[in-house]
């Protein structure tokens, strides 16, 4: 606008210049360099007062105002160029608020998984102590339960004079006993069993003896097998 107007008052101003004592020194402000655009260019049009100096700046204005023409048709030109590249980075921009939106997503279902992993791990863990206490248990019970039969086994035995297998029950009964000493087991069933023992001991020594006695092999076999199974010496 200011350049139109510079060019408009040198086109109004008469053909006949104007001489006074300032025309050297407008044609050596002219010989210059003058900054189009400037609040000193505008100064400087407005004082001017040849005609010759005037003209001279007319066609420098309009040189100058078609080099401008010309770098703003080339910043046009790449405008179809720059609207496609904002519209691929207004579009990247769409993608990455989505994929972010995605990451956020993605990350809080890793954080509800890590914890539900962490709560079925302290579920398991628990579930496999009470899981070894409950066989323990029923160990210990098992334990009990064959103690008592072992128990009522030996006085079985003794009666029918299965001296063989009231060894085996009492052996049952003393393997259980150390095992699980802690069981539950009362010293009445502990002191019928060595008392069962016991009788059993002067059983087997006594049919020994008299198998020895009568020269009776057989038993002396079978009942040399017994106190072995006692920890016996044949006497």
């Amino acid at each position: 606008m200011t350049v139109g107007w510079a060019i408009d008052g040198v086109r109004k101003m008469g053909t006949t210049p104007e001489v006074n004592g300032n025309n050297v020194a407008d044609e050596e402000t002219l010989g210059g360099s003058i900054h189009f655009g400037t609040a000193e260019a505008v100064e400087y049009v407005r004082a001017l007062t040849d005609v010759g100096a005037m003209t001279r700046l007319l066609h420098e204005c309009i040189a100058h105002q078609r080099a401008v023409d010309v770098e703003l048709d080339e910043l046009l030109s790449q405008r179809t160029d720059l609207d496609r590249h904002l519209l691929q980075l207004q579009r990247s921009s769409d993608i990455l608020d989505i994929v972010n939106s995605d990451a956020d997503y993605m990350l809080s279902n890793v954080a509800s998984t890590s914890d539900l992993a962490d709560q079925v791990s302290l579920k398991v863990r628990e579930l496999d102590l009470a899981q070894s206490r409950v066989r323990n248990t029923l160990l210990r019970i098992d334990a009990i339960v064959e103690r008592a039969n072992s128990l009522e086994g030996v006085h079985r035995a003794l009666e029918a004079e299965d001296y063989e297998s009231a060894a085996r029950y009492v052996q049952t009964f003393l393997q259980i006993d150390a095992q699980y000493k802690d069981s539950g087991s009362d010293q009445l069933q502990r002191d019928r069993l060595l008392a069962a023992k016991k009788q059993l001991e002067g059983i087997v020594r006594k049919k020994l003896s008299a198998a020895v006695d009568e020269r009776d092999h057989p038993a002396i076999l079978r009942f040399s097998h017994g106190s072995t199974n006692f920890k016996l010496r044949e006497q």
